[in-house]
């Protein structure tokens, strides 16, 4: 008698860079036999990859492991491992409370997370080498067909007092342009029309071994493999260069730049260990916008950081307005154990921060609303993602990155080749556009 194959449901959370992991990871999990099934499918093991930077992801994930949990006990599924940023950030305080749990693993060795699994063996977490996935590595693809993310680094060197990323990801650790290239060649072949570059700080590609970002090197490499949309996420807007803003020009690089300001305050930027300021900033977007008309910008700011007064939140206020910054999200403050910010006096009221993000979410979908007026009647490059109600296709215009950024829908069914297609744009509502074929 044949042995049963084992399957395997994946749950990822937290941010596109933890996609890829659950990729890398399913790719090896694979490679033992090991069967990946759906999430909504019962299966022998469930992986949890958590997300643990902020109280309301931290919050998320330990739900999402009490739900899995809930399911061992009523027989619905075998095994659970509990993967990632919180496991990394809270090993110990996991592995107390969540006794159930059958494997809980951080952020690197997934090679032997992968045989522990594939033997049905537990082991303790030993975190003996910083992880960095290559091209080497087979990934499973948990995206639509058309659309993928290549991490070109691991880790971070920056020193921002409200971040927990570096005592969980470790050092800046890039990979090599070569290996950024190979990998980009094989999803072309496999069809893919979009890829998404990531890191934790992506102009600092390059920088951990020399002087210099090879960001513009970098782009000007992939846009010669002929994929439709590269797309450029998570710039950080005070190592934003003249060569890296003209890197954008070069084919196939959608003038799409995402920019974390996180505050203008000269002091709160101080106590963030920030660069940047309203004139840095104002500068930086002018610049893109003389050289890339059509371009867009995507921010995101922290409001309610300790110390932060009525006045200092006003000028965030009428910087907002003023730039006229087409994307925007807001966090409030977060305190994260272990960070300098964590002991920083002067906190704000919590009714006081929901208050400042909600002013500031009104003046986003006041941006929102102008750019969109822009964009009627234009003739717009479209990814199709999937069919969607009353026969008509969901999918994101060139201005919408993955997930953050809305959708379009099409008033035409998905015919399934993924390929993408011209649209009118006819109207919109927030950030969920209308349009039609042409």
């Amino acid at each position: 008698m044949d042995k049963q194959e084992t399957t395997l449901s994946f749950v990822s959370l937290g941010c596109f860079k933890n996609i890829v992991d659950t990729e890398v990871l399913g790719g090896m999990l694979e490679n033992h036999n090991i069967k990946i099934v759906s999430t909504y499918e019962d299966s022998d093991w469930v992986v949890i990859n958590t997300c643990g930077f902020i109280q309301e992801a931290k919050e998320e994930s330990i739900d999402e492991i009490l739900r899995a949990l809930e399911r061992k006990e009523k027989g619905e599924i075998k095994k659970v491992a509990v993967i990632g940023c919180l496991t990394q950030r809270y090993y110990q305080d996991l592995k107390k409370y969540f006794k159930n749990a059958d494997i809980i693993w951080g952020v690197n060795d997934f090679s032997q997370l992968a045989r522990l699994i594939a033997a049905n063996k537990k082991q303790n977490y030993s975190d003996k080498g910083l992880f960095l996935y290559d091209e080497n590595h087979e990934r499973i693809i948990i995206t639509t067909p058309n659309t993928t993310f290549i991490k070109i680094s691991e880790g971070c060197d920056m020193t921002c007092s409200f971040c927990a990323i570096p005592q969980i990801r470790g050092p800046y650790r890039s990979r090599t342009t070569l290996s950024i290239v190979k990998e980009a060649e094989k999803y072309l072949a496999m069809g893919f029309q979009e890829v998404n570059i990531i890191s934790q700080n992506t102009t600092y590609f390059g920088k951990d071994k020399g002087q210099k970002s090879l960001l513009p090197r970098l782009l000007k490499d992939l846009s010669t493999l002929g994929f439709k949309w590269i797309r450029v996420l998570y710039l950080m807007p005070e190592e934003v260069d003249e060569d890296i803003v003209e890197a954008f020009s070069n084919p196939s690089i959608l003038p799409y730049f995402d920019l974390p300001f996180q505050h203008l305050s000269p002091a709160i930027l101080k106590r963030m260990k920030r660069g940047g300021g309203i004139q840095k900033n104002l500068e930086l977007i002018n610049t893109i916008r003389k050289e890339y008309p059509n371009g867009v910008i995507r921010s995101t700011f922290i409001v309610g950081f300790p110390g932060e007064t009525d006045r200092e939140f006003r000028q965030l206020v009428q910087f907002t307005r003023d730039s006229a910054i087409e994307r925007i999200g807001i966090f409030g403050f977060s305190p994260e154990e272990n960070t300098p910010a964590f002991n920083l006096k002067n906190r704000v009221y919590s009714k006081v921060i929901e208050e400042r993000k909600n002013t500031l979410m009104d003046i986003s979908d006041q941006n929102i609303q102008i750019f969109n007026k822009r964009l009627l009647n234009t003739i717009q490059e479209f990814i199709p993602l999937g069919p969607w109600e009353n026969n008509s296709t969901i999918g994101r215009i060139k201005s919408q990155a993955p997930e953050v950024d809305g959708f379009t829908q099409i008033k035409s069914p998905f015919d399934e080749d993924y390929k993408i297609k011209k649209v009118r744009i006819t109207g919109f509502k927030n950030e969920f556009l209308y349009g039609e074929m042409i």
